[in-house]
Formats: structure tokens, sequence, C-alpha cells
């Protein structure tokens, strides 16, 4: 990668240079470079930092490091307690996944309460080919291969392009103080056994890996475009609105190639699995799948969607 940390944040970063951010700082290597970064290019930032009680002593100090920081820094401190453990088991997720939902929510709240323009995190282009490989793995479409969005929902990243090596040299070479994760070196979770054994074989084979994938990305990205603006014309041709009703009918439905594509990306943002809408086109009519917000009913020859009250 020819262009700087620097530059490559520089470039992210300038068109809002006049906003009032709030970075999410875990204290970690990655954090403490991005909160650097903003200290020296004189933006109008604040910090925000989670605690989510996990790591016993290591989280308090991690937590007492960022209040250092800021306190020396002069830098306004938001700092939140979690009970991480018990939110995870009464809501039956994973850590990674409840921890992950506590963070981007009290962030929101953050957004509307004090009028802050954008959340920053950290997360560089390592964290993308990890989340691309996991992805993979997994099973996914085009939204889940392109993965972290550089900006989404006031939320921007202006380290994605940066690699975790240019970070640590940044830090290296700045003398940036930061707090190490041992959660991080456990190879008990998917994502860290890519970090630690998969990507650094891909690395050590190829010099240019994350070049190359970094055009990848790129690639995937004007497709999600273009599928984006083809689906928003068929979706114009099929959609029928009547008040809050949408409807439309399964004889168009079919006729369109690929079937299972189409399905899925048409009722993907109102949470249908397709392969449930496309066993109501044969069922009696009268027959309903639900979402979280949304039924869908089969009348005759169409389906209609309507919003739960």
């Amino acid at each position: 990668m020819s262009k700087t940390i620097e530059q490559l944040f520089l470039a992210e970063i300038n068109p809002h240079k006049e906003c009032n951010f709030v970075l999410a700082i875990s204290g970690g290597l990655d954090s403490m470079v991005l909160a650097n970064l903003f200290l020296i290019n004189n933006l109008n930032f604040s910090i925000a930092h989670c605690n989510f009680q996990l790591r016993g002593k290591e989280s308090d100090d991690d937590e007492l490091f960022i209040n250092k920081w800021c306190s020396e820094k002069d830098i306004k401190l938001y700092n939140k307690k979690f009970s991480t453990e018990d939110y995870c088991k009464n809501n039956k997720l994973t850590i990674q996944m409840g921890a992950r939902e506590l963070r981007y929510e009290w962030f929101r709240e953050l957004i509307d309460k004090e009028k802050h323009d954008f959340i920053v995190t950290a997360h560089h282009i390592d964290d993308q080919l990890e989340t691309f490989i996991i992805n993979s793995i997994r099973g996914t479409g085009i939204d889940g291969l392109v993965g972290i969005p550089d900006k989404i929902n006031k939320i921007i990243r202006p380290l994605l392009m940066s690699s975790k090596d240019q970070i640590k040299e940044y830090s290296k070479v700045n003398k940036i103080n930061y707090r190490e994760d041992s959660s991080n070196d456990k190879e008990d979770y998917l994502r860290n056994k890519i970090r630690h054994s998969v990507i650094p074989y891909l690395k050590s084979d190829d010099d240019n890996i994350l070049l190359k994938f970094k055009t990848t990305i790129e690639n995937l990205n004007s497709t999600k475009i273009f599928v984006k603006k083809v689906i928003s014309k068929v979706r114009d041709r099929v959609f029928v609105y009547e008040g809050e009703n949408i409807i439309t009918n399964i004889g168009l439905l079919k006729d369109l190639d690929p079937i299972e594509f189409y399905i899925h990306e048409l009722y993907k943002d109102f949470e249908f699995n397709y392969k449930e809408v496309m066993k109501l086109f044969d069922s009696d009519s009268g027959k309903q799948i639900s979402s979280a917000n949304y039924n869908m009913t089969k009348q005759k020859n169409n389906l209609i969607i309507s919003k739960i009250k």
C-alpha cells in the first residue's frame, strides 16, 4: 500500500472535518492510533469507552487508562459499564454478538442525546479480510462479502483502508501508548483463529494480499451498487402499493431469473426468508408467514405484505 496511514486517514475524514465526532476507544493499539490521529489533526472529538466487565481487573484497568489519557489531553469522555454476560444469557446471544449489540445501541443513544455527527471506529483492512473470510465460510451474499462499510448510519471508519502493519508502524514511530487485550491472543473464537493462523499464512504466501483484497472489495462494492439499481427497477415494476400494504403478483415473481436471488433481494428488508416466500407461491390462499415487523399473506395469485401493528 503506497499511501501512508495519515494520507488514508485524511482522505476519509477531510470531507467531515468540521463535524463533531465520538471515537469508540477500547484502549488497544488500533483505537489509540485512531485517537492520536484525531488529536494531532485538531479535530473536534470526544471519547466513548465500553467496559464490558468480561476480563475482571484487566477491563477496569483499560477504563482507568482511557480516563487518564482523556484527562491529560483535556478530552471529554463517555464511560459505560455493561453487564455483558447477563445480557447475553438473557437474550441467548454469544458474548461477541451481545457485546456488539450493547456497544452500538449505546453509540446510537450518544448520537441522539449529545447531538454528535458521527461515531468513529478503528476497524482496518485486516478486520475487513477477517470478516470476508468468516462470512464466506458461513454462507453469504454480496452484503456479507463486502463486510464492514466505511460509512453507515452515522458510523465512519477512516482507517478501513489502512493495514494492521501500518497501524503498528505508526504506533512505534509516534510512541503511542496502548493496552494489550489478552482475549485477542486466545484461539477459542473463530475470528481469533483466522487472525492468528489464516491471515499470517496468506500474507506469508503473497506480500500484496491486502492490496489485492482492497481491489476485490472495491469491485464488490461496484457490483453491490449495480445490483441495487437493478433491484430498484424490478421493485418499481412488481410492487403495487395500496395504503400501507404492498401487493405483488406471484406470476410476475415466477418470471424472474434467477428467482432465488431476486426474491431474496426484494424481500430481505422485510426480513423474510426467500425460501419461505417461495413456498407461498403454491400454497393455499390465506397462508401467512411473519417476520419481526411484517406479515406476508397469500391471497389468490398475490402476496400481500402488511406491517404488524
